[in-house]
């Protein structure tokens, strides 16, 4: 479960794996996490991103991060006019992800020209939303006091329907 951080000998690192386990039975008996998170890392064949075939590294987060949607003490979330029709614009918030992740694992380091990272959020519990294509707006942020977890800003990506990654079950 979670990343591969190596973790420090204080009181927050040691409570690390009971809060993961927590998290993970009583949200998931509850059902209070809407959506399975998964990071992509896509790489294509070609020199520069669209160019060639892609393959994709897909990683579930686990156990599953707080979603929040809309989140107004950040920004509203709002539709706004493009010259490719209309689009989602605003902040869209995960938080409580495992400290046992890296910052290199939530936001990697050093993508080359042809590669891509996104978030994929997907819906769990029947109310048939399609999938969420996301990028990053903001660096990843350890909060080891409030959530006690790190606190991705993501904001909505157009990804061609063509393009979706596979996810697993």
């Amino acid at each position: 479960m979670g990343g591969s951080a190596q973790l420090g000998d204080n009181l927050i690192d040691n409570l690390v794996e009971d809060v993961d386990t927590l998290r993970g039975d009583l949200n998931a008996d509850f059902g209070t996490r809407p959506f399975r998170c998964f990071t992509v890392l896509r790489s294509w064949t070609g020199e520069q991103q669209g160019e060639g075939d892609f393959s994709d590294v897909v990683n579930e987060i686990l156990p599953a991060p707080r979603v929040t949607y809309w989140d107004t003490y950040f920004s509203a979330y709002t539709s706004v006019m493009t010259p490719l029709g209309v689009h989602e614009d605003g902040n869209i918030k995960l938080d409580e992800i495992s400290l046992t992740y890296t910052y290199d694992e939530l936001s990697p380091h050093g993508l080359r020209l042809n590669q891509q990272f996104f978030f994929v959020l997907r819906e769990i519990h029947g109310q048939n939303a399609e999938p969420r294509f996301l990028k990053q707006r903001k660096p990843p942020f350890a909060d080891r006091e409030k959530s006690m977890g790190w606190l991705v800003i993501l904001m909505d990506w157009n990804l061609p329907s063509n393009a979706h990654p596979e996810l697993p079950e």
